[in-house]
């Protein structure tokens, strides 16, 4: 299965796309601890020298989908236990996720989070893209594979593992969510009963997607270690890191617009604000924005009309709290700025596409 691993040809991706279907070696160590916890050797699964060549590798190491997977392979196989994928989740910690993990840790809330792993996922595995999107009463984080074949052990570990982190970022064991697989449902009924545990909600498999379907109300929720400095200084290094791993513009735009919805409530969106936080000169992101035809003022438009028509969805939000979400500094500039958006006022819209009255506010 292993063999039969390969990168997917995509155009956008930099010529040298070495980085495609790799993992963090962290994630081996995650392996290994994991029989060592439990006084088990990882030897006897893996052999003594794969199992020191793992322990001394150096910061930064990566090991092959293939490599990766048949470590989960050979350790499920080794445990008679084809629910381990799940439970290695459960016991991945921050030194496992390295700066990633920390960079998390002082996101805003867990929506930022969600953002904020979106962006940077690539500097722990580049198999799957995470991608989070908003729908009405309800988000989704999925996992869009970047290989070929992909195997249904990674996609398990890797949404598993942002499950118990989400619970863990904002103190909250007690969230759930639901979980579409790709993958047929397991025979075994334990398996099946350790899916349902791992995720709390309804899971469902044969689905057309591997991904997380998440309450809206859980996107607001506050992460216990939130620190805003230290989190533009973590970006900073994990930007540079990302350019080192995948080239100086990849996905450019659309880290901008992520980092533009992070900051709208504080308002500190001017393309200055937003430079500083890059850790670049004004005129410099203003060359890469001609580079890439946009403006920035169309940019933070179209930023603040899909973050208003998501809030908008939801009746229970005030106009007022809307045009504040969005970092407008009273309602009356919301509203012109969304006719001149969409040609409807933001009650209007709200009726139409709706339905039913429009808290005030």
């Amino acid at each position: 299965m292993a063999d039969a691993v390969r990168v997917r040809e995509d155009p956008a991706m930099p010529s040298d796309r070495s980085y495609l279907g790799s993992a963090s070696s962290s994630y081996a160590q995650a392996v290994l601890d994991y029989f060592e916890e439990r006084g088990l050797d990882p030897a006897a699964a893996f052999g003594a020298p794969l199992v020191r060549s793992i322990r001394e590798a150096p910061a930064g190491h990566r090991l092959s989908t293939s490599q990766w997977l048949d470590m989960l392979q050979r350790a499920s196989r080794h445990l008679d236990d084809p629910a381990f994928p799940l439970k290695l989740a459960a016991t991945i910690k921050q030194r496992h996720l390295g700066m990633l993990g920390f960079l998390l840790m002082s996101c805003d809330t867990l929506g930022a989070a969600a953002l904020t792993l979106q962006r940077y996922e690539h500097l722990l595995d580049s198999v799957n893209a995470a991608e989070f999107q908003v729908h009405g009463d309800h988000c989704t984080l999925a996992w869009r594979p970047l290989v070929e074949n992909p195997p249904v052990e990674l996609a398990t570990s890797a949404m598993a593992l942002w499950v118990h982190k989400a619970r863990w970022l904002a103190e909250r064991p007690d969230l759930v969510c639901g979980a579409d697989f790709t993958q047929p449902e397991p025979h075994r009924a334990d398996v099946r009963a350790c899916f349902d545990e791992t995720f709390g909600g309804t899971v469902r498999f044969g689905q057309p997607l591997d991904r997380l379907v998440i309450p809206i109300a859980y996107v607001g929720l506050p992460v216990a270690q939130r620190d805003r400095h230290v989190h533009e200084s973590l970006c900073r290094q994990a930007e540079a890191d990302l350019v080192q791993l995948l080239g100086q513009d990849h996905g450019f735009l659309e880290h901008l617009e992520a980092l533009l919805a992070v900051r709208l409530e504080s308002g500190e969106v001017t393309l200055q604000h937003v430079a500083q936080a890059l850790t670049l000169a004004p005129r410099t992101l203003q060359a890469r924005l001609d580079e890439h035809g946009v403006t920035y003022r169309e940019l933070l438009d179209r930023v603040r009309r899909r973050q208003a028509e998501r809030h908008l969805r939801d009746p229970a939000i005030p106009l007022s709290a809307v045009a504040a979400m969005l970092g407008f500094s009273d309602q009356s500039g919301f509203q012109h700025a969304f006719k001149r958006w969409t040609g409807d006022s933001p009650g209007a819209w709200r009726r139409r596409f709706c339905g039913g009255p429009v808290p005030r506010g």
